[in-house]
């Protein structure tokens, strides 16, 4: 076991709904208060040692136990049972993957993906946001925010999850796919509105 100091980084874009919210909003300013609704967010395995507010995102310096070589046995445990269709035995092994090290971004995004086959949107979405606060947002992460935010009828959120995934990898084809798609889709719909609108003109 190893005690580990870790930055993980929150955005205000991910936080427009949640108690974070108010931090980025201003709605929140005194040290410890903000301390307290970090902590309350990241849970117990953490130990919150330094919370810095900087622009649109919160730098915390966070600290707790890992089981590095344990937790990564687990999640290739786990990737495996995913593959061969034992969604509960993979989820089970992910869980216990993030008990053994709560930093694991890669146990997280595989339970962030099973959570999204099962159509269970929103445990998906917070497990795509942590892998990505802790981690970094790659192109896996931001795509599997952008397939939440359609789900979601949160159009405007999946395109720029999407074209955040080309700022990250440009020559990620699947997003590059999506964000064109959208794009069309988003034509169609403002033509089809402006037609209406038109003909409704001319009737009065």
């Amino acid at each position: 076991m190893r005690r580990q100091q870790h930055q993980v980084i929150l955005r205000r874009e991910d936080h427009k709904r949640d108690a974070l919210g108010a931090i980025f909003l201003g709605a929140v300013v005194d040290e410890e208060t903000i301390r307290c609704h970090v902590e309350r967010y990241l849970g117990p395995p953490f130990q919150v040692r330094a919370v810095d507010l900087e622009g649109a995102a919160l730098r915390v310096t966070v600290e707790c136990s890992r089981f590095q070589a344990e937790s990564q046995n687990l999640t290739r445990m786990a990737r495996s049972f995913a593959e061969r269709g034992r969604a509960r035995a993979a989820a089970d092994s992910f869980g216990e993957a993030l008990k053994l090290d709560p930093l694991n971004a890669e146990a997280l995004k595989g339970h962030a993906a099973l959570h999204a086959a099962a159509g269970e949107v929103d445990d998906a979405e917070d497990k795509w946001i942590r892998a990505g606060e802790i981690r970094g947002y790659d192109g896996e992460i931001l795509r599997g925010l952008a397939g939440v935010a359609l789900r979601l009828n949160r159009a405007g959120s999946a395109i720029q999850y999407l074209e955040e995934a080309l700022l990250v990898n440009p020559n990620d084809d699947e997003a590059r796919s999506i964000l064109e798609d959208l794009k069309r889709q988003a034509e169609l719909r403002f033509n089809l509105q402006s037609s209406r609108q038109e003909s409704r003109s001319r009737n009065e």
